[in-house]
């Protein structure tokens, strides 16, 4: 009587989403105290299910703390098991390391490499992907940037062969067949939705699913694509999403139906791939199934969900892409074997595909930028509550977050955003509800992914201005990118009038115009919610001297140190003058300039000046409410700042 009850708690525990949640919640939070996690998240799932099955949960998570292989300081070769575009995984016994190279060594291969491993630092930003993580839950901490790679025993495996097949062949199509079948992405390969999309294997068996009906019973097609998944979870080593269709096919044999054979499929699946938390072939697909798990699957409950997952990981919702979802799984499946059948016989199946992937782009022509991460998520939540459950519930949601996608309500307040992007400048001005746009400098073109990603999370389209201090790379480098992507109304790189845009007015304090560069910085001064923001670029002493003697009684609030924190600014009399509630430096871990000099660390501490660096904090942002304006930044401080 005992067994039975407890496979009963199993039983409820696995008819429950919580499971899934709580162990996605697990492997992202318990790396510094796994004990403590562990004990809240039992206690959540208990308070929350409120059943005995918080008793199977405390028996299934404790798997999701086993930490997933080691990461090698000393590895000088080892095989190449994932090849991407700027990066290889290199393996050797249950060690795992990442080099960084060009070059595309084949898959299964030993290779063999030179340098000094470093640590891969996290990427510090509200919105930036933390590659850190991504490669910490595979075992990867360390990365490497060799001078050579030379191959020293080749390939064993058939995904090996393929892929120094197609290498060798001379096609025209190898960029197309690597992306398509080994998800290796060139710029430009594609420009329309399949440059959005990935080319995976649950595509094809979708695709042969559908094929399938045609010819045969539903008995038969389940042999038959069990078979397939073996064969290709073989050629292909293993991947996530064959091996979660194989575990799903087992539980199936094994007696499981319905959302326990899900449920638990996505667990262990979880557990042996835990870095896919990361990633939307496992969180789409996994939000997909627990958000009908008490309803009738229809078109705007998978609407609505599918949505909110686009904005949660992708700062853009795409509509038109989501309601043919289901269409373009087999597409990209049969694509698949189309690259598969090319690969093999050299004949050019995929001559067409560039022509599809351009004709799909109408599918991009609606879309809304932004995510649901913002300052309006409470309001949107508590209305979303409100909404009773009727025939029409899930339009209603769904309309409501369009509404506040459209209209950028998920970022209603003014606020004041520092960029994290290392030894750069980049700084965001925005005014209550998107009245006004202004982006002040674009850090270094290495730097582009953190500004584009920071401006589409915020629902920006268009800038209204895109001011740039100073022609230095670190402060212009993405100027062009910007321009081309966020088509500001206008762009100023010189000494500028007082700058009116919506409530915000922007005066620009340096009076100097020379030859130097950083002493000619344009240096903005503004009032936001009640605060005095100075903004003084790479300012030189010089630049300071003169901006004191045009206004000797000058004052502020917030300060954005000049030049990185550098001794060549930041002067005692400007500093004394000023008298700065808070100061913030933009400077990178690995600048070779050594910013912040200690020499202006030490005058901010004399003169008991706090200061921000997004060197150790990440992106740095003052939100304007009400009645107070927050400070967050994305290394998790929190404080009010008072005028």
């Amino acid at each position: 009587m005992k067994r039975w009850k407890i496979l009963s708690r199993f039983d409820q525990a696995l008819s429950h989403p919580l499971p899934l949640v709580l162990g996605a919640w697990l492997i992202l939070s318990s790396t510094r105290f796994p004990v403590t996690v562990f004990a809240l998240t039992v206690l959540l799932y208990a308070s929350i299910a409120r059943d005995d099955s918080w008793l199977a949960a405390a028996v299934l998570l404790p798997c999701f703390l086993i930490p997933t292989g080691l990461s090698s300081e000393t590895m000088r070769e080892g095989r190449v098991i994932t090849v991407r575009n700027n990066y290889v995984v290199v393996s050797n016994h249950s060690s795992k390391l990442l080099v960084y190279t060009r070059a595309k060594p084949i898959l299964d291969s030993t290779i063999a490499f030179d340098g000094v491993p470093v640590p891969i630092e996290p990427s510090k930003g509200f919105y930036q992907f933390d590659f850190s993580s991504y490669c910490r839950l595979q075992g990867i901490t360390c990365s490497i940037s060799p001078d050579t790679i030379k191959e020293i025993k080749p390939t064993y495996s058939l995904r090996g062969h393929l892929m120094a097949h197609i290498l060798n062949s001379g096609s025209p199509h190898t960029e197309e067949l690597l992306e398509i079948l080994f998800h290796i992405h060139s710029d430009g390969t594609f420009q329309g939705i399949f440059a959005d999309r990935s080319f995976s294997l649950a595509g094809v068996l979708v695709f042969l699913r559908l094929l399938l009906k045609y010819f045969f019973y539903e008995a038969d097609r389940k042999r038959i694509l069990t078979g397939i998944t073996i064969v290709l979870a073989i050629v292909f080593h293993f991947p996530y999403l064959l091996t979660q269709r194989l575990i799903s096919f087992g539980l199936e044999r094994a007696g499981f139906r319905g959302m326990k054979k899900q449920g638990l499929s996505f667990l262990i699946g979880l557990r042996l791939f835990p870095w896919v938390i990361h990633s939307a072939s496992f969180l789409i697909p996994a939000v997909y199934t627990f958000s009908s798990s008490n309803h009738r699957k229809d078109l705007f409950e998978r609407f609505f969900w599918g949505m909110q997952m686009e904005s949660l990981l992708f700062y853009t919702v795409k509509p038109m892409e989501l309601l043919a979802f289901r269409f373009l799984m087999p597409v990209t499946g049969a694509v698949w074997i189309l690259a598969l059948l090319e690969a093999l016989t050299s004949i050019p199946f995929t001559s067409p595909v560039s022509f599809l992937d351009h004709c799909l782009g109408i599918l991009n022509w609606i879309s809304l930028p932004g995510t649901i991460l913002g300052g309006g998520l409470l309001a949107y939540g508590l209305l979303q509550l409100s909404l009773r459950n009727g025939p029409h519930c899930m339009k209603q949601r769904c309309a409501l977050f369009l509404l506040f996608q459209i209209t950028g309500l998920f970022h209603p307040f003014a606020e004041l955003t520092f960029i994290n992007v290392g030894q750069g400048d980049s700084i965001l001005i925005r005014g209550s509800l998107g009245t006004s746009d202004i982006l002040i400098d674009t850090g270094k073109p290495t730097q582009w992914n953190a500004v584009k990603t920071m401006l589409e999370a915020k629902g920006i389209k268009q800038l209204d201005a895109l001011i740039i201090t100073h022609s230095d790379n670190d402060h212009s480098g993405n100027q062009q990118n910007v321009i081309d992507t966020f088509y500001p109304k206008q762009v100023l790189t010189r000494h500028h009038d007082p700058l009116s845009i919506g409530a915000l007015k922007l005066y620009d304090l340096n009076p100097l115009t020379s030859e130097d560069e950083n002493e000619s910085s344009i240096t903005d001064y503004c009032f936001l919610n009640g605060m005095k923001v100075l903004l003084m670029g790479d300012a030189s002493s010089d630049t300071e001297a003169a901006i004191l003697h045009r206004y000797p009684k000058l004052s502020c609030d917030i300060l954005k140190l000049s030049h990185h924190g550098s001794h060549t600014g930041n002067s005692e009399k400007f500093l004394n003058t000023l008298r700065p509630k808070l100061g913030i430096i933009s400077s990178g871990v690995y600048s070779i300039y050594h910013h912040p000099s200690p020499e202006v660390i030490a005058r901010l501490n004399n003169r008991r000046i706090p200061y921000l660096d997004t060197k150790t904090e990440g992106d740095i942002s003052i939100i304007c409410l009400p009645f107070a304006n927050v400070l967050l930044t994305s290394n998790g401080k929190l404080d009010i700042i008072r005028v």
